[in-house]
């Protein structure tokens, strides 16, 4: 039976622990050669002429699982936070459709997911610090589930706007066992081991010059927070997928813009983020890191499957009950 999964129900069938778990196992998928993505990794089409509405496909197979499925994005002014995202998920080998899942609450998960698997795959050793340059909603779903990867960590909330940074501190210490204070961005980045960028920027926050010789940076934005600059003063260069970092965020912008090209990025590649889970490539956790992490289509088919299967459950035991 196709089935649709909304966001409230995707919420009672899924906790943050078990997602960190889902995605992880899925970048191993990958690295394996047990998944893929689409190719190209985004399909992008406009909405109605004279409108911002633009419509995002990305797509994934999980031969482990044997699941395919598309992840359907709308955006713009006109569209629903909540509900203009869904994946789409069918049987890889019969096609055979098996449901329609909600991506607004799976989206924000599957994003802190990916952050904290990075941060735990890369940790500098005695890392003290984290520093979380975003305040919406993607941030405050890391910040729910950071002490499940990181406890004891301090994080230290930083925002182009210090007084927001202030404010979303104060309204989230009640999300985290771990210590959470504001700061603006380069008192934050100064002291910061570990540094999350989760904002929507489209502007420079801050250069190389302020990370710790030791830092970590885990680069998530959408379009760009920083310039080349930071490539070129990391000691090590990891991403998720090469196409899709060269489809959104910084990279995007520094081959947009001139200050790199895409051959010069895959020159400096050392790893993706599944070859250092499965052990096919390793690097030192005590050099100044810069990872870019734009999100798979194989976490969120891998997350999407997960909550299918266990609604699927849930029927069976209820009608074995009834």
């Amino acid at each position: 039976m196709f089935k649709i999964i909304e966001d409230d129900e995707a919420r009672l069938l899924l906790d943050r622990a078990d997602a960190i778990g889902i995605v992880e196992a899925a970048y191993r998928m990958g690295a394996s050669g047990n998944a893929d993505v689409s190719q190209p990794s985004a399909l992008l089409m406009r909405g109605q002429a004279g409108s911002d509405t633009h419509f995002k496909v990305k797509g994934a197979v999980l031969d482990e699982l044997n699941v395919a499925g598309f992840r359907l994005v709308a955006d713009g002014a006109l569209t629903s936070p909540d509900g203009s995202a869904y994946l789409y998920v069918a049987d890889a080998c019969t096609a055979r459709p098996l449901g329609l899942v909600s991506e607004s609450w799976l989206q924000r998960i599957r994003t802190a997911s990916t952050a904290l698997v990075t941060c735990r795959t890369l940790f500098p050793a005695e890392a003290k610090v984290l520093a979380l340059v975003g305040t919406g909603r993607i941030a405050a779903e890391f910040i729910r589930s950071c002490h499940l990867v990181l406890p004891g960590v301090n994080i230290v909330l930083a925002s182009r706007s210090p007084a927001r940074a202030h404010a979303k501190a104060k309204e989230w210490r009640h999300l985290t066992p771990n210590w959470l204070s504001p700061a603006t961005i380069p008192d934050a980045l100064a002291q910061a081991d570990v540094v999350v960028t989760l904002s929507d920027a489209a502007e420079v926050l801050f250069k190389a010059s302020v990370l710790q010789p030791h830092a970590l940076l885990c680069a998530m934005g959408g379009r760009h927070e920083f310039d080349s600059d930071v490539l070129h003063a990391a000691d090590a260069f990891i991403v998720d997928e090469m196409d899709f970092v060269c489809t959104f965020g910084s990279a995007t912008h520094w081959i947009a813009t001139g200050q790199l090209t895409r051959a010069d990025l895959e020159r400096r590649l050392d790893a993706t983020i599944g070859e250092l889970l499965v052990g096919a490539k390793s690097i030192g956790k005590d050099r100044r890191t810069l990872a870019i992490i734009q999100g798979m289509a194989i976490c969120d088919l891998a997350l999407a499957k997960t909550v299918l299967d266990r609604a699927a459950g849930a029927v069976q035991s209820r009608q074995a009950n009834a």
